[in-house]
């Protein structure tokens, strides 16, 4: 909707614009501002943007003096000079005495505004106001869709690192093309998909650069309130829990994620401090579940996917499972720790950093499904290293891609 300024020292003509605004062209009280001498114009123009300014041609300079004829022209010129000014998308001047009309027709004709005869009796203004805060409305709702279809994707997706896990995004067989924003400082990089359906899908990516719940949080956000993608999806590596059949470099998908280090600190009789854990589930869109349950059980591109790595990989065959995963605000190095984590939930298959943060963030845009997929690097021991990373966030991003392209 527009905004609307009517700059004019008569109670009586700003109450017939006004409700004429209101009723006839269907603008919201709440869009239309008065000021009623050129000294509050001046000051409202400082602080805000507005698609019209309707300027009456006899104004006084402040509320202390009497309406000049001059005024309203001096302000007019004022309103290009003055770089602390928000110049309005349309000015149209207006006048119920015909001697101004005309002596100051040139002037609005030269900076390309309207000059309207005003009149409390007759109604030609009326149709001309009409028809210019219809054009106004048309071409503002154009621009803004404009603007949402450029800024939109399908997909989005997120990284912790830069490397390995963001590197594998870039390396996957897309045509990447880097953009920023100004004020932003977050590089985006975007890129479309042609699916196995028929379908196309645009994709934006970025590396939140930072490992964490809070970073994971506040970047889905951010990428779904600006880009708007009905899917946000977020790859790189996760620490497997031994016993659960998971081997380096598997797929977990996570159906659900919990915060394993919700709850409650208290002092036991001996003194020590310990965690009472309360534990609070997100999951994640069933039918996105289903889906990727289907691409699981029926597609051979899992098997594809460890054939193509030329690096270093384990001899185990690549495998993805969809499981409950749980995330934490620290790197786990403990054996002992990861068996109390798991004592919260017995199906527990993995643990991340961020996986939480991604799915509590979507949980409050019911549009945007989220889905974390991680491969496991290490097991959260004694014995955690780097020697899969770089495997395990090649599998992860390409897992994404294959159910992408066949699925979606």
């Amino acid at each position: 909707m527009i905004d609307i300024l009517i700059l004019d020292d008569s109670d009586e003509k700003i109450s017939l614009i006004e409700k004429y605004l209101l009723e006839e062209c269907n603008i919201p009280q709440t869009n239309i501002f008065k000021e009623k001498n050129i000294k509050d114009g001046r000051k409202i123009l400082y602080d805000r943007d507005f698609d019209l300014l309707l300027l009456d041609l006899v104004m006084p300079r402040d509320h202390e003096t009497e309406p000049n004829a001059e005024e309203s022209v001096k302000f007019l010129d004022e309103i290009y000079y003055n770089s602390s000014i928000h110049i309005p998308a349309h000015i149209i001047g207006f006048s119920q005495f015909d001697d101004l009309i005309n002596a100051h027709q040139e002037t609005f004709d030269d900076k390309l505004w309207h000059l309207i005869n005003f009149s409390f009796t007759q109604n030609s203004w009326k149709d001309k106001l009409k028809s210019k805060v219809c054009y106004i409305t048309s071409l503002k709702q154009r621009f803004k869709e404009a603007i949402e279809s450029k800024n939109y994707y399908d997909i989005g997706i997120i990284c912790a690192l830069e490397t390995p896990e963001f590197s594998e995004i870039l390396q996957l067989d897309l045509p990447w093309k880097k953009i920023s924003f100004e004020g932003d400082p977050l590089v985006y990089y975007s890129s479309e998909i042609n699916t196995l359906n028929g379908n196309k899908h645009k994709i934006i990516a970025c590396s939140i650069t930072r490992m964490g719940m809070q970073a994971s949080a506040s970047v889905t956000t951010k990428i779904i309130e600006k880009f708007c993608p009905k899917y946000i999806a977020m790859t790189g590596i996760c620490a497997g829990v031994k016993d659960r059949d998971i081997n380096y470099g598997d797929i977990i998908v996570s159906e659900n994620i919990t915060d394993f280090g919700s709850g409650k600190m208290v002092e036991t009789d001996a003194g020590d401090v310990v965690l009472k854990p309360e534990p609070h589930q997100i999951p994640t869109d069933q039918t996105l579940i289903s889906k990727l349950s289907n691409f699981i059980r029926e597609n051979d591109e899992i098997v594809k996917i460890q054939s193509k790595y030329r690096g270093s990989k384990p001899s185990t065959v690549l495998q993805a499972k969809i499981a409950p995963t749980t995330s934490g605000s620290y790197v786990v190095s403990s054996e002992g720790l990861v068996q109390s984590i798991i004592a919260q939930n017995r199906k527990l298959s993995a643990i991340d950093m961020e996986g939480y943060g991604v799915y509590l963030a979507c949980h409050f845009f019911n549009k945007t499904k989220p889905l974390v997929v991680k491969s496991v690097c290490d097991f959260g021991d004694k014995h955690k290293g780097d020697d899969y990373q770089q495997y395990a966030s090649y599998t992860s991003a390409n897992f994404l891609l294959s159910f992408i392209k066949n699925m979606l």
